[in-house]
């Protein structure tokens, strides 16, 4: 992993306390059908990208979350979703989005 992104202390609303990130990974790639020796000396590993919310950076993993709602107070967060743990060891880049 290349950066890590540090999580703001001091924050006008919760969700600022989740920096917007883009996160670049390679996963693997699986095929069932037949292939020659060349052509999977040639394949190469997926590089993905992955969007969201980033949560923490710990244990040697990275959690993501896309969605989030609010408690009935309507300032503090209850709950949230789309979720994605990508271990750190995958991850080629982190970029901080605006």
């Amino acid at each position: 992993m290349r950066k890590k992104i540090a999580i703001p202390k001091k924050v006008k609303s919760e969700i600022d306390k989740y920096p917007m990130v883009s996160v670049e990974w390679f996963d693997i790639v699986s095929d069932s059908s037949w292939s020659t020796f060349d052509q999977v000396k040639k394949a190469k590993l997926a590089t993905c990208i992955t969007k969201g919310h980033l949560l923490s950076q710990t244990k040697g993993v990275t959690r993501l979350f896309g969605d989030y709602s609010f408690a009935d107070n309507g300032k503090e967060i209850e709950s949230i979703g789309n979720t994605t743990i990508i271990p750190n060891s995958v991850i080629k880049e982190i970029k901080k989005l605006s």
